[in-house]
């Protein structure tokens, strides 16, 4: 994979996932990647308490001064939180990079947007369009003829087989399995471990195997 000239990476939460993802860019860095890590942006100063060797919190996204050379990954779980703390950012003009792992797999004709997370041994089959600020977690897997919406959140070990259709803002759980030629629509939350045998309409929260309504979703 090749890489431009070394940047400045922000990690936007500092949160448990902030931690993992400061993890695999660390790890994306060994393998080449074009990155420093400068620190975290997140409103609780005290979050890394505790947990050694990690960069400093700089701060919040509300109120922090971009400087020259600064590049953004986001590191929140829930869609509603991606929005609360990127777009700060975004309308402040601070460009957002894709933090791949390097034991990720990208597979034929595979369109990644920006702001885009792949865990460790995640994998992308073929033909699949990925929008931006996107996360997918550790042996998470997407088949042929994927789309995944922005803001969208995948995490550990689901298993999205060919021709899902993911809206925007939509948050897959631990585990979860969307069987072929599914579409869930936005803003939908389908918890972990469940089996989506059925198209989810927007803003629906399911759980179960099969997947079934248990209520709505709050949007922002």
């Amino acid at each position: 994979m090749a890489y431009c000239s070394q940047k400045n990476l922000v990690i936007i939460g500092a949160g448990d996932f902030g931690r993992e993802v400061f993890t695999w860019a660390s790890q994306a860095i060994t393998h080449g990647a074009p990155w420093r890590i400068k620190g975290f942006l997140d409103a609780r100063k005290g979050k890394l308490d505790g947990f050694d060797g990690y960069a400093p919190i700089l701060g919040n996204s509300q109120t922090y001064d971009i400087d020259d050379g600064d590049v953004f990954i986001g590191a929140s779980g829930d869609p509603k939180d991606k929005l609360k703390f990127y777009l700060p950012i975004i309308d402040k003009g601070g460009h957002f990079v894709n933090v791949i792992h390097p034991l990720a797999s990208i597979g034929k004709n595979v369109q990644l947007g920006t702001g885009i997370v792949m865990a460790p041994f995640s994998c992308l089959s073929c033909d699949i369009k990925v929008g931006n600020h996107v996360a997918i977690g550790a042996f998470s897997s997407a088949g042929h003829d994927n789309v995944i919406g922005d803001w969208s959140q995948v995490c550990g070990h689901c298993s999205i087989n060919g021709g899902v259709t993911l809206g925007e803002k939509v948050f897959l759980g631990d585990h979860a399995c969307i069987i072929p030629q599914i579409t869930v629509g936005d803003w939908a939350y389908v918890g972990a471990g469940s089996v989506v045998l059925r198209n989810v309409e927007p803003e629906h929260k399911v759980f179960g195997n099969p997947a079934k309504v248990i209520g709505r979703v709050e949007r922002i």
